[in-house]
């Protein structure tokens, strides 16, 4: 089982070391409970079965002066823990943005690009800052994820994270892997919508906003969306992603094992699709 969507944010071992990190993550990045050892996060996908997880940073340099967490610190996980699938970040208004994004992914060894439109405060259809990067993603061969939906972050401006902006990038750049995270909530049709005619976009399960994960995913797939389309129609799209530490993800695996879906469905939301992806398949 893969998780495609965490964060390493409350880790102790990184915040001992880096005084600034726990207030950003705190004031910046809304997360306000205390950080746990690693083993904690080990644990937990242990406990949940979940054999590889995506890590994911933010760069928000410009927007609010830090990087939670760095690209370098990623690395130093995945190089220390083999469950660990790092992807990089970068701020698409700084100098050189492509290439610290090109030395990081071929010399750290990491895997994608995480985007918070959000929270670094970008038009996603910007052609002069954000195009740039997805060229390097498409000649990296990489797959970007792109923030979408509602932003819990206090700093965070969802107006920057409407997925119908991603359209154009879709049609400029045919072959570059792009992840709808959230479902794009609470714009899960337009989301939907895109996954349905470009094959290239990909959406991961995490969507939150009120209730259990088993209550939100039976109210936006099973009712809002329905089983039927999932089955027909992206059934080659669709990533698990459990947003931790926000979301325990024990909980959220149960809220999708709950839903009235085909074997094969829930084998390629759980791992078929972003082994693929991700080009983990042996």
């Amino acid at each position: 089982m893969i998780d495609l969507h965490t964060h390493p944010f409350m880790i102790k071992e990184l915040v001992d070391k880096d005084i600034s990190l726990a207030y950003n993550i705190k004031e910046i990045f809304g997360f306000y409970f205390p950080p746990q050892p690693i083993q904690v996060f080990l644990f937990e996908l242990d406990a949940a079965g979940v054999d590889r997880a995506v890590l994911l940073p933010i760069d928000c340099t410009t927007a609010h002066g830090c990087k939670i967490v760095s690209n370098i610190q990623v690395a130093e996980l995945v190089k220390k823990y083999p469950c660990f699938i790092g992807f990089a970040s970068v701020d698409p208004k700084t100098k050189n943005a492509t290439k610290k994004l090109e030395k990081d992914i071929k010399q750290l060894g990491l895997s994608g690009l995480k985007l918070d439109p959000a929270l670094q405060q970008f038009e996603i259809n910007d052609k002069n800052l954000a195009y740039p990067i997805y060229q390097t993603c498409q000649a990296l061969d990489i797959p970007v994820m792109i923030h979408c939906g509602l932003s819990w972050s206090p700093k965070g401006l969802s107006k920057y994270a409407h997925p119908l902006e991603i359209e154009e990038v879709a049609q400029t750049f045919p072959t570059l892997k792009i992840i709808i995270p959230h479902f794009g909530w609470p714009w899960y049709q337009e989301a939907v919508m895109l996954a349905m005619k470009f094959q290239n976009i990909y959406l991961d399960t995490s969507i939150i906003f009120s209730g259990t994960p088993k209550e939100v995913l039976q109210h936006v797939l099973g009712d809002l969306i329905g089983i039927s389309l999932l089955e027909r129609n992206l059934h080659f799209q669709l990533l698990f992603g459990s947003n931790y530490p926000r979301v325990d993800i024990r909980r959220s695996i149960r809220g999708i094992n709950a839903l009235p879906m085909s074997v094969s469905l829930k084998e390629h939301i759980f791992f078929r699709n972003a082994e693929k992806l991700l080009k983990l398949e042996k």
